[in-house]
């Protein structure tokens, strides 16, 4: 379906936007990557110049106002206004314009703290999210939620991938604002004598390699529902394993210390993935080990370039 296909990818500049601009390249699609220069979302006249203007046929909303916990948790109102404001101006302008198509990235961070673990699609509404990024993953949930009322009234089709804890090749850089993969690599290249971690190191958490991530996503595209769809690996990792895996990879040979003072967050966090294969033959085909080997060498070219 992809052959020729318009396809504007909010965010396209972006982490995960521009694996998604890479694959619909390699599909043979015609993809538009948009960023923040380009329109100011949280606008909806701003957002609906835009769309008028691409006129895409599919819209892949990658765009996003976030950070890692910490910055989450200092940051509730941005986390929250500004990515409701987002979702809801690039679904309503999805189908002002005209497109047939809207591909919501979701996150993994939308289930309650505690639902059953492995997470199942069903369970995202029954319970409020984790705290320390609640209003975040609120702004998912009213995406998900606003899809399938667009798609009772109008028959407008979006679909939504939730996506497990994102890293890979093009992460941030900035460690204050970088998600747990990203920061560790990060502290770990510094060198320092420890490695310090925020928790106890006992959360848990299921890491997605962004290259399949975005796969995934536009996989997603044969599911066609206004529903939920799990798109990870369904492999749970504590993150005292994971900075193991890291100072490996790196080559980090120091002590790691975990800091029980900083949040640890969700507790468990791990999904089931056995829709995406059954309903559209999908799996995450990306190892661990291999991702983080791919991530770590991104991150030395970037600091010797």
């Amino acid at each position: 379906m992809w052959n020729g296909t318009r396809a504007l990818v909010t965010g396209g500049r972006g982490f995960l936007g521009s694996h998604v601009v890479a694959r619909l390249s390699a599909l043979g699609a015609d993809p538009v990557a948009v960023g923040s220069a380009d329109a100011d979302l949280t606008n909806l006249d701003a957002t609906m110049a835009l769309f008028e203007d691409v006129q895409p046929a599919v819209v892949v909303h990658c765009a996003v106002q976030g950070g890692g916990i910490g910055w989450m948790r200092e940051h509730p109102v941005e986390s929250g206004r500004d990515n409701v404001l987002i979702n809801v101006h690039a679904l309503d302008a999805a189908h002002r314009c005209g497109a047939s198509l809207f591909i919501g990235a979701s996150s993994t961070c939308c289930y309650p703290r505690t639902p059953p673990v492995p997470f199942k699609e069903e369970d995202i509404w029954n319970g409020y999210p984790e705290p320390t990024n609640g209003p975040y993953a609120q702004s998912k949930r009213t995406m998900m939620d606003l899809g399938r009322a667009y798609f009772d009234q109008y028959g407008f089709r979006s679909v939504f991938g939730v996506l497990g804890n994102l890293y890979g090749p093009g992460d941030e850089t900035d460690v204050e604002r970088a998600h747990v993969v990203a920061a560790l690599i990060l502290r770990c290249l510094a060198e320092p004598e420890v490695l310090e971690v925020w928790g106890t190191g006992r959360a848990t958490r299921e890491h997605l390699y962004v290259a399949d991530a975005a796969d995934g996503l536009l996989a997603l595209a044969r599911w066609g529902r206004p529903d939920p769809m799990n798109i990870g690996t369904g492999v749970e990792v504590s993150v005292s394993e994971l900075a193991k895996h890291i100072a490996e990879a790196t080559g980090f040979t120091g002590e790691i210390c975990f800091d029980a003072s900083k949040p640890d967050g969700q507790p468990r966090k791990v999904m089931d993935c056995g829709l995406a294969e059954r309903e559209i033959g999908w799996r995450a085909p990306t190892s661990l080990q291999h991702g983080l080997a791919e991530t770590v060498q991104w991150y030395r070219r970037q600091q010797e370039g």
